[in-house]
């Protein structure tokens, strides 16, 4: 009996066996219409596509809607984890592997219609009294990096949108693709509002952390070209996004390529 256990035991550890892949930490964040939760479940445009993957791969495990910074942390200290959407970076492309992108939009700056603000170029932007930013956000980041020191973080992007409504900030830094159902949590429209300025674009990925096996992003974007190849993916960007058009190419970005 015991050679027959040491036996078994040595197939399984030299891999005759297949052992059960390690569940994926799965993240995602409040940021609609492309991610966000309804009475605690995720919804949205990129969760749906995620959620239409998993089902083809069979893959059970859940989405948790988190703060941005939290998903942040455990995408850079955890392998087998996955945060949806995250904006391509130059920076991000060393950090993490990506596949997409589900969805692509522009950065701009944001003022209160007949603000008499005027954005020519981004330094333009430096002389505002405050530019309202999701903390932890690639908009945050990028003002940083173009050394912006009148920026004020909020929590949320819901927040910024409050501030901008009621003159806290003069300017509020965001993705039009999430701008018009923000402004609408905050009991405005994106008519309140006026475009003064395109920072640069905006192409969300799915990124994975390091450490996850590389079958196991493979599996995740074939799944995404099957989708966008049968016409599932249109159809899921048209319901959120009526009057965009779906980006169909598929590519996987970052390490390990």
């Amino acid at each position: 009996m015991k050679l027959v256990t040491s036996f078994l035991l040595s197939l399984i550890f030299c891999g005759a066996f297949p052992l059960r892949a390690q569940p994926l930490n799965i993240y995602t964040e409040e940021w609609s219409p492309i991610s966000f939760s309804i009475d605690g479940k995720p919804a949205g445009l990129a969760v749906q596509v995620v959620e239409e993957i998993q089902k083809r791969i069979k893959n059970p495990d859940p989405i948790k809607v988190v703060p941005w910074a939290r998903g942040w942390k455990m995408l850079t200290e955890q392998p087998n984890t996955v945060l949806f959407t995250m904006t391509r970076t130059a920076e991000r492309e060393q950090m993490f592997t990506m596949i997409g992108p589900v969805a692509v939009g522009t950065t701009n700056f944001y003022a209160l219609k007949n603000s008499g603000i005027k954005i020519t170029s981004i330094e333009d932007a430096k002389t505002a009294k405050a530019i309202g930013v999701y903390r932890a956000s690639v908009e945050e980041r990028l003002l940083t990096e173009h050394g912006f020191t009148n920026v004020a973080a909020s929590s949320t992007p819901l927040l910024s949108a409050k501030q901008l409504m009621k003159h806290r900030i003069d300017l509020w830094c965001n993705a039009n693709l999430t701008a018009p159902s923000i402004l609408s949590d905050a009991g405005a429209s994106i008519d309140d509002v006026e475009s003064l300025f395109t920072i640069s674009a905006n192409h969300l990925y799915i990124a994975f952390s390091q450490g996850t096996p590389n079958e196991v992003i493979e599996q995740w974007k074939s799944a995404l070209e099957a989708i966008k190849a049968d016409g599932t993916f249109a159809t899921i960007y048209h319901t959120w996004l009526p009057n965009d058009a779906p980006p169909m190419q598929t590519e996987r970005i970052g390490l390990g390529n």
